[in-house]
Protein backbone atom coordinates (compact mmCIF):
# COMPACT_ATOMS: atom_id res chain seq x y z
CA UNK A 1 0.00 0.00 0.00
CA UNK A 2 2.88 2.20 0.31
CA UNK A 3 4.65 1.78 -2.15
CA UNK A 4 1.72 2.79 -4.45
CA UNK A 5 0.86 5.46 -2.44
CA UNK A 6 4.87 7.02 -3.01
CA UNK A 7 4.23 6.35 -6.90
CA UNK A 8 1.20 8.61 -6.71
CA UNK A 9 2.66 11.18 -4.29
CA UNK A 10 5.83 11.05 -7.20
CA UNK A 11 3.65 11.42 -10.45
CA UNK A 12 1.92 14.74 -8.69
CA UNK A 13 5.50 15.75 -7.56
CA UNK A 14 7.36 15.34 -10.78
CA UNK A 15 4.45 17.01 -13.25
CA UNK A 16 5.26 20.47 -14.61
CA UNK A 17 1.94 21.85 -15.74
CA UNK A 18 1.94 25.25 -17.73
CA UNK A 19 -0.35 26.87 -20.07
CA UNK A 20 0.87 29.13 -23.39
CA UNK A 21 -1.98 29.93 -25.80
CA UNK A 22 -4.67 28.33 -23.95
CA UNK A 23 -3.53 24.60 -24.02
CA UNK A 24 -1.51 22.37 -22.10
CA UNK A 25 2.23 22.30 -22.20
CA UNK A 26 3.02 19.70 -19.94
CA UNK A 27 5.61 17.74 -18.96
CA UNK A 28 8.34 16.05 -15.90
CA UNK A 29 10.85 17.52 -13.45
CA UNK A 30 13.03 14.90 -14.67
CA UNK A 31 13.13 16.28 -17.93
CA UNK A 32 13.10 19.89 -17.31
CA UNK A 33 15.77 19.43 -14.21
CA UNK A 34 18.02 16.20 -15.01
CA UNK A 35 19.75 16.09 -11.16
CA UNK A 36 16.37 14.85 -10.05
CA UNK A 37 16.46 12.07 -11.64
CA UNK A 38 18.89 10.46 -8.67
CA UNK A 39 15.12 10.75 -6.89
CA UNK A 40 13.91 8.15 -8.54
CA UNK A 41 15.83 5.81 -6.65
CA UNK A 42 13.87 6.61 -3.83
CA UNK A 43 10.55 7.06 -5.72
CA UNK A 44 10.51 4.43 -8.31
CA UNK A 45 8.72 1.43 -5.66
CA UNK A 46 6.92 -0.14 -7.90
CA UNK A 47 9.00 -2.89 -7.77
CA UNK A 48 8.13 -3.50 -4.04
CA UNK A 49 4.52 -3.81 -4.96
CA UNK A 50 5.33 -7.01 -7.38
CA UNK A 51 7.17 -8.28 -4.29
CA UNK A 52 4.59 -8.40 -1.72
CA UNK A 53 2.34 -9.73 -4.18
CA UNK A 54 4.62 -12.20 -4.72
CA UNK A 55 4.38 -12.98 -1.07
CA UNK A 56 0.64 -12.53 -0.57
CA UNK A 57 -0.08 -14.82 -3.93
CA UNK A 58 2.17 -17.82 -3.02
CA UNK A 59 0.44 -18.31 0.16
CA UNK A 60 -2.78 -17.79 -1.46
CA UNK A 61 -2.14 -20.11 -4.20
CA UNK A 62 -0.78 -23.21 -2.46
CA UNK A 63 -4.02 -22.88 -0.26
CA UNK A 64 -5.63 -22.97 -3.23
CA UNK A 65 -4.03 -26.03 -4.57
CA UNK A 66 -4.37 -27.61 -1.02
CA UNK A 67 -7.91 -27.13 -1.38
CA UNK A 68 -7.63 -29.10 -4.67
CA UNK A 69 -8.79 -25.98 -6.48
CA UNK A 70 -8.09 -26.04 -10.14
CA UNK A 71 -5.12 -23.51 -11.21
CA UNK A 72 -7.09 -21.59 -13.56
CA UNK A 73 -9.76 -20.99 -10.91
CA UNK A 74 -7.32 -19.35 -8.82
CA UNK A 75 -6.03 -17.29 -11.68
CA UNK A 76 -9.66 -15.49 -12.69
CA UNK A 77 -10.18 -14.98 -9.15
CA UNK A 78 -7.09 -12.55 -9.05
CA UNK A 79 -7.38 -11.25 -12.60
CA UNK A 80 -11.36 -10.82 -11.72
CA UNK A 81 -10.50 -8.18 -8.66
CA UNK A 82 -7.28 -6.67 -10.62
CA UNK A 83 -9.00 -5.72 -13.51
CA UNK A 84 -12.53 -4.48 -12.78
CA UNK A 85 -11.55 -1.46 -11.04
CA UNK A 86 -10.29 -0.40 -14.50
CA UNK A 87 -13.90 -0.80 -16.33
CA UNK A 88 -15.49 2.76 -15.00
CA UNK A 89 -12.20 4.69 -16.00
CA UNK A 90 -11.88 2.82 -19.15
CA UNK A 91 -15.62 3.97 -20.21
CA UNK A 92 -15.23 7.42 -18.92
CA UNK A 93 -12.32 7.80 -21.13
CA UNK A 94 -13.70 6.35 -23.88
CA UNK A 95 -17.06 8.65 -23.76
CA UNK A 96 -15.33 12.01 -22.51
CA UNK A 97 -12.41 12.13 -25.38
CA UNK A 98 -15.21 12.37 -28.56
CA UNK A 99 -17.60 15.09 -25.90
CA UNK A 100 -14.36 17.05 -25.36
CA UNK A 101 -13.99 17.56 -29.17
CA UNK A 102 -17.22 18.15 -29.40
CA UNK A 103 -17.44 20.96 -26.58
CA UNK A 104 -14.18 22.56 -29.00
CA UNK A 105 -10.75 20.90 -27.44
CA UNK A 106 -8.20 20.37 -29.70
CA UNK A 107 -7.14 17.01 -30.67
CA UNK A 108 -3.30 17.66 -29.16
CA UNK A 109 -4.66 18.37 -25.67
CA UNK A 110 -7.44 15.46 -26.01
CA UNK A 111 -4.41 13.23 -26.55
CA UNK A 112 -2.52 14.90 -23.48
CA UNK A 113 -4.96 14.43 -21.45
CA UNK A 114 -6.03 10.78 -22.10
CA UNK A 115 -2.18 10.04 -22.25
CA UNK A 116 -1.60 11.18 -18.71
CA UNK A 117 -5.02 9.90 -17.48
CA UNK A 118 -4.38 5.49 -18.90
CA UNK A 119 -0.37 6.14 -17.56
CA UNK A 120 -1.13 3.67 -14.74
CA UNK A 121 -2.62 0.85 -16.74
CA UNK A 122 0.56 -0.35 -17.86
CA UNK A 123 0.53 -2.35 -14.20
CA UNK A 124 -2.42 -4.17 -15.20
CA UNK A 125 -0.83 -5.16 -18.27
CA UNK A 126 2.27 -6.63 -16.45
CA UNK A 127 0.54 -7.69 -13.46
CA UNK A 128 -2.47 -9.41 -15.11
CA UNK A 129 0.41 -11.47 -17.21
CA UNK A 130 2.34 -12.49 -13.85
CA UNK A 131 -0.93 -13.67 -12.52
CA UNK A 132 -1.69 -15.95 -15.53
CA UNK A 133 2.05 -17.56 -14.94
CA UNK A 134 1.87 -17.71 -11.59
CA UNK A 135 1.08 -21.15 -11.50
CA UNK A 136 3.94 -22.31 -13.53
CA UNK A 137 6.37 -19.71 -11.48
CA UNK A 138 5.30 -20.89 -8.04
CA UNK A 139 5.85 -24.58 -9.56
CA UNK A 140 9.10 -23.53 -10.34
CA UNK A 141 10.14 -22.05 -7.26
CA UNK A 142 9.22 -25.06 -5.67
CA UNK A 143 11.70 -26.90 -7.16
CA UNK A 144 14.38 -24.48 -7.57
CA UNK A 145 14.37 -21.53 -5.21
CA UNK A 146 16.75 -18.61 -6.05
CA UNK A 147 18.19 -20.92 -9.40
CA UNK A 148 14.96 -19.42 -10.92
CA UNK A 149 16.06 -15.74 -9.49
CA UNK A 150 19.04 -15.82 -11.06
CA UNK A 151 17.93 -17.11 -14.29
CA UNK A 152 15.77 -14.30 -14.89
CA UNK A 153 18.23 -11.82 -13.89
CA UNK A 154 20.96 -13.55 -16.82
CA UNK A 155 18.24 -13.67 -18.55
CA UNK A 156 17.58 -9.39 -17.91
CA UNK A 157 21.42 -8.93 -18.38
CA UNK A 158 20.89 -10.55 -22.15
CA UNK A 159 18.57 -8.80 -23.32
CA UNK A 160 19.83 -5.21 -22.03
CA UNK A 161 23.05 -5.97 -24.10
CA UNK A 162 20.68 -6.92 -27.46
CA UNK A 163 19.00 -3.77 -26.35
CA UNK A 164 22.49 -2.02 -26.60
CA UNK A 165 23.17 -2.88 -29.75
CA UNK A 166 20.00 -2.08 -31.25
CA UNK A 167 17.82 -5.35 -31.50
CA UNK A 168 14.35 -4.02 -32.18
CA UNK A 169 11.74 -4.65 -29.62
CA UNK A 170 13.12 -7.77 -27.59
CA UNK A 171 13.06 -4.93 -24.60
CA UNK A 172 9.61 -5.62 -23.98
CA UNK A 173 10.36 -8.65 -22.94
CA UNK A 174 11.94 -7.01 -19.96
CA UNK A 175 9.04 -5.03 -19.02
CA UNK A 176 7.79 -8.42 -17.69
CA UNK A 177 10.88 -10.46 -17.05
CA UNK A 178 12.07 -7.49 -14.19
CA UNK A 179 8.73 -7.12 -12.72
CA UNK A 180 8.77 -11.37 -12.65
CA UNK A 181 11.82 -10.98 -10.82
CA UNK A 182 10.38 -9.32 -7.88
CA UNK A 183 7.78 -11.20 -7.52
CA UNK A 184 9.89 -14.44 -7.72
CA UNK A 185 11.76 -12.92 -4.88
CA UNK A 186 8.46 -12.72 -3.26
CA UNK A 187 7.92 -16.31 -2.88
CA UNK A 188 11.63 -16.18 -1.47
CA UNK A 189 10.15 -14.04 1.16
CA UNK A 190 6.72 -16.09 1.94
CA UNK A 191 9.45 -19.28 2.59
CA UNK A 192 11.35 -17.32 4.94
CA UNK A 193 14.47 -17.45 2.64
CA UNK A 194 15.33 -14.04 2.69
CA UNK A 195 17.27 -12.27 5.77
CA UNK A 196 15.07 -9.99 8.15
CA UNK A 197 16.23 -7.25 10.62
CA UNK A 198 19.09 -5.64 10.61
CA UNK A 199 20.68 -8.11 8.45
CA UNK A 200 18.23 -6.70 5.63
CA UNK A 201 20.27 -4.16 5.36
CA UNK A 202 23.07 -5.94 3.42
CA UNK A 203 21.02 -6.61 0.92
CA UNK A 204 20.20 -2.68 0.42
CA UNK A 205 23.89 -1.80 0.27
CA UNK A 206 24.58 -4.38 -2.08
CA UNK A 207 21.51 -3.42 -4.19
CA UNK A 208 22.80 0.13 -4.59
CA UNK A 209 26.46 -1.14 -4.64
CA UNK A 210 25.74 -3.18 -7.99
CA UNK A 211 23.19 0.17 -9.01
CA UNK A 212 25.93 2.28 -8.64
CA UNK A 213 28.44 0.29 -10.83
CA UNK A 214 25.60 -0.28 -13.58
CA UNK A 215 25.41 3.62 -13.92
CA UNK A 216 29.00 4.68 -13.57
CA UNK A 217 30.87 1.90 -15.21
CA UNK A 218 28.43 0.46 -17.12
CA UNK A 219 26.91 3.80 -18.83
CA UNK A 220 23.21 2.39 -17.70
CA UNK A 221 20.90 5.51 -17.28
CA UNK A 222 20.36 7.13 -13.87
CA UNK A 223 16.30 7.68 -13.85
CA UNK A 224 14.95 4.62 -12.31
CA UNK A 225 11.52 5.93 -14.60
CA UNK A 226 10.48 7.15 -18.14
CA UNK A 227 11.66 10.62 -18.89
CA UNK A 228 9.67 12.45 -21.34
CA UNK A 229 11.75 13.22 -24.11
CA UNK A 230 15.10 11.54 -25.69
CA UNK A 231 16.54 10.89 -22.49
CA UNK A 232 17.57 6.36 -21.71
CA UNK A 233 15.90 5.77 -18.37
CA UNK A 234 16.06 2.01 -16.44
CA UNK A 235 12.47 1.75 -16.89
CA UNK A 236 12.09 2.01 -20.51
CA UNK A 237 12.92 -0.52 -21.01
CA UNK A 238 13.34 -2.12 -17.64
CA UNK A 239 17.01 -2.90 -16.85
CA UNK A 240 19.83 -4.78 -15.01
CA UNK A 241 19.81 -1.61 -12.99
CA UNK A 242 15.97 -1.88 -11.84
CA UNK A 243 16.87 -4.95 -10.69
CA UNK A 244 19.61 -3.95 -8.45
CA UNK A 245 17.33 -1.34 -7.03
CA UNK A 246 14.78 -4.20 -6.73
CA UNK A 247 16.93 -5.70 -4.42
CA UNK A 248 18.37 -2.85 -2.51
CA UNK A 249 14.31 -1.93 -1.51
CA UNK A 250 13.64 -5.47 -0.49
CA UNK A 251 16.40 -5.61 2.14
CA UNK A 252 15.17 -2.25 3.33
CA UNK A 253 11.62 -3.31 3.17
CA UNK A 254 12.10 -6.53 5.50
CA UNK A 255 14.69 -4.30 7.77
CA UNK A 256 11.72 -1.72 8.72
CA UNK A 257 9.15 -5.01 8.50
CA UNK A 258 9.28 -5.54 12.17
CA UNK A 259 9.41 -1.54 13.56
CA UNK A 260 6.60 -0.90 11.22
CA UNK A 261 4.68 -4.09 12.37
CA UNK A 262 5.10 -3.05 16.11
CA UNK A 263 4.30 0.57 15.44
CA UNK A 264 0.86 -0.24 13.79
CA UNK A 265 0.07 -3.05 16.39
CA UNK A 266 -0.05 0.14 18.88
CA UNK A 267 -2.14 2.07 16.92
CA UNK A 268 -6.06 1.66 16.31
CA UNK A 269 -5.96 4.74 14.41
CA UNK A 270 -3.41 3.43 11.97
CA UNK A 271 -4.70 -0.19 11.44
CA UNK A 272 -8.01 1.93 10.63
CA UNK A 273 -6.53 4.49 8.22
CA UNK A 274 -4.32 1.14 6.26
CA UNK A 275 -7.35 -1.30 6.10
CA UNK A 276 -9.24 2.13 4.66
CA UNK A 277 -6.95 3.03 2.42
CA UNK A 278 -5.79 -0.68 1.51
CA UNK A 279 -9.54 -1.53 0.81
CA UNK A 280 -9.55 0.78 -2.57
CA UNK A 281 -5.40 0.98 -2.83
CA UNK A 282 -6.06 -0.07 -6.68
CA UNK A 283 -8.84 2.22 -7.34
CA UNK A 284 -7.10 4.83 -6.12
CA UNK A 285 -3.65 4.15 -8.19
CA UNK A 286 -5.61 3.77 -11.28
CA UNK A 287 -7.35 7.18 -10.92
CA UNK A 288 -4.95 9.30 -9.17
CA UNK A 289 -3.24 10.48 -12.73
CA UNK A 290 -6.96 11.37 -14.26
CA UNK A 291 -7.73 13.53 -10.77
CA UNK A 292 -4.85 15.06 -12.00
CA UNK A 293 -6.20 16.25 -15.07
CA UNK A 294 -8.86 17.69 -13.56
CA UNK A 295 -6.90 19.17 -11.34
CA UNK A 296 -5.12 21.05 -13.98
CA UNK A 297 -7.54 21.81 -15.75
CA UNK A 298 -9.75 23.34 -13.21
CA UNK A 299 -6.26 25.60 -11.74
CA UNK A 300 -4.20 26.33 -14.38
CA UNK A 301 -6.68 27.08 -17.56
CA UNK A 302 -9.44 28.64 -15.28
CA UNK A 303 -6.29 30.85 -14.87
CA UNK A 304 -6.55 30.55 -11.08
CA UNK A 305 -3.33 28.91 -10.51
CA UNK A 306 0.01 31.66 -10.04
CA UNK A 307 2.06 32.23 -12.95
CA UNK A 308 5.30 30.91 -11.72
CA UNK A 309 8.32 29.67 -13.38
CA UNK A 310 8.60 25.50 -13.16
CA UNK A 311 11.24 24.92 -10.96
CA UNK A 312 11.47 27.93 -9.52
CA UNK A 313 11.40 28.90 -5.94
CA UNK A 314 7.79 29.64 -5.85
CA UNK A 315 7.19 26.66 -8.21
CA UNK A 316 8.21 24.30 -5.15
CA UNK A 317 7.03 26.23 -2.29
CA UNK A 318 3.54 25.29 -4.28
CA UNK A 319 4.18 21.50 -4.50
CA UNK A 320 2.34 20.95 -1.37
CA UNK A 321 -0.76 22.93 -2.88
CA UNK A 322 -0.86 20.91 -5.54
CA UNK A 323 -0.90 17.54 -4.07
CA UNK A 324 -3.60 18.74 -1.88
CA UNK A 325 -5.67 19.55 -5.19
CA UNK A 326 -4.83 16.86 -6.71
CA UNK A 327 -6.05 14.80 -3.83
CA UNK A 328 -9.34 16.55 -3.52
CA UNK A 329 -9.87 15.99 -7.18
CA UNK A 330 -9.04 12.27 -6.45
CA UNK A 331 -11.66 12.07 -3.63
CA UNK A 332 -14.87 11.83 -5.20
CA UNK A 333 -13.68 9.60 -7.72
CA UNK A 334 -12.94 7.13 -5.41
CA UNK A 335 -15.64 7.15 -3.61
CA UNK A 336 -17.43 6.93 -6.92
CA UNK A 337 -15.46 3.54 -8.33
CA UNK A 338 -14.27 1.92 -5.07
CA UNK A 339 -17.02 -0.88 -4.80
CA UNK A 340 -15.13 -2.43 -8.17
CA UNK A 341 -12.65 -3.85 -6.06
CA UNK A 342 -15.52 -6.10 -3.83
CA UNK A 343 -15.73 -8.47 -6.55
CA UNK A 344 -17.75 -12.41 -5.95
CA UNK A 345 -15.91 -15.18 -7.32
CA UNK A 346 -16.38 -15.59 -10.65
CA UNK A 347 -19.22 -17.78 -11.58
CA UNK A 348 -17.45 -20.06 -14.27
CA UNK A 349 -15.28 -20.92 -16.01
CA UNK A 350 -12.17 -23.50 -17.57
CA UNK A 351 -8.84 -23.13 -18.54
CA UNK A 352 -9.29 -21.78 -22.49
CA UNK A 353 -11.07 -19.06 -21.23
CA UNK A 354 -8.90 -18.20 -18.60
CA UNK A 355 -5.91 -17.98 -20.41
CA UNK A 356 -7.60 -16.67 -23.18
CA UNK A 357 -8.83 -14.02 -21.38
CA UNK A 358 -6.26 -13.12 -19.43
CA UNK A 359 -3.90 -12.79 -22.76
CA UNK A 360 -6.84 -10.85 -24.42
CA UNK A 361 -7.16 -8.26 -21.33
CA UNK A 362 -3.57 -7.76 -20.99
CA UNK A 363 -2.87 -7.58 -25.26
CA UNK A 364 -5.94 -5.02 -25.68
CA UNK A 365 -4.80 -2.83 -22.91
CA UNK A 366 -1.38 -2.85 -23.86
CA UNK A 367 -2.04 -1.89 -27.78
CA UNK A 368 -4.14 0.91 -26.00
CA UNK A 369 -1.39 2.17 -23.76
CA UNK A 370 0.94 2.16 -27.58
CA UNK A 371 -1.30 3.88 -29.61
CA UNK A 372 -3.04 5.96 -27.09
CA UNK A 373 -6.56 5.91 -26.59
CA UNK A 374 -7.79 8.88 -28.84
CA UNK A 375 -7.01 10.03 -31.98
CA UNK A 376 -8.79 12.10 -34.50
CA UNK A 377 -7.85 10.41 -37.61
CA UNK A 378 -9.69 7.31 -36.02
CA UNK A 379 -13.11 6.15 -36.71
CA UNK A 380 -15.30 7.08 -33.85
CA UNK A 381 -11.70 8.40 -32.63
CA UNK A 382 -10.62 5.23 -30.63
CA UNK A 383 -8.52 2.09 -31.39
CA UNK A 384 -12.06 -0.03 -31.79
CA UNK A 385 -10.00 -3.32 -32.45
CA UNK A 386 -8.10 -3.07 -29.08
CA UNK A 387 -10.95 -2.30 -27.30
CA UNK A 388 -12.99 -5.15 -28.52
CA UNK A 389 -9.42 -7.60 -27.67
CA UNK A 390 -10.01 -5.97 -24.28
CA UNK A 391 -13.75 -6.05 -23.89
CA UNK A 392 -13.19 -10.23 -24.93
CA UNK A 393 -10.79 -10.50 -22.61
CA UNK A 394 -12.73 -8.92 -19.67
CA UNK A 395 -16.04 -11.17 -20.47
CA UNK A 396 -13.69 -14.11 -20.52
CA UNK A 397 -12.28 -13.59 -17.22
CA UNK A 398 -15.88 -13.25 -15.78
CA UNK A 399 -14.35 -9.64 -15.08
CA UNK A 400 -17.42 -7.86 -16.04
CA UNK A 401 -20.55 -9.66 -14.42
CA UNK A 402 -20.97 -9.40 -10.53
CA UNK A 403 -20.11 -12.72 -9.40
CA UNK A 404 -21.00 -15.54 -7.08
CA UNK A 405 -22.31 -14.58 -3.70
CA UNK A 406 -19.02 -16.06 -2.15
CA UNK A 407 -16.33 -13.64 -1.69
CA UNK A 408 -12.98 -13.38 -2.39
CA UNK A 409 -12.39 -13.78 1.27
CA UNK A 410 -11.99 -17.56 0.83
CA UNK A 411 -8.92 -17.17 -0.81
CA UNK A 412 -6.61 -14.80 1.02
Amino acid sequence: MVAILLVVLGHWLVAVVAVEDGRFVATQLLAVEPWTRWLTWVWQVMPLFFLVGGRVNAGSLQRALDRDDPWWWWVRRRARRLLRPMVPLLALWVLLAPALELLGLGAAGIERATEVAFMPLWFLVVYTLVILLAPITWWLHRRAGWWVVVAGVALVAVIDALVTTGVPLVGVVNHLLVFAIAHQVGYLWADERLPVGARGLLLTAAGVAWALLLVTIADYPVSMVGVEGPADSNATPPSLALVALTMAQTGLLLALRGPADRWLHRSALSWAAVATIGSAIITIFLWHMSAMVVAASATHLAGWWPDVSPTSAGWWALRPLWVLVCSVALLPMVLATRRTERVGEPSAGGVIPTVLGAAAAAGGLYVILETGLYDPARVLRAPLAALVLLLAGLILLGSLGSGSARTEGRER
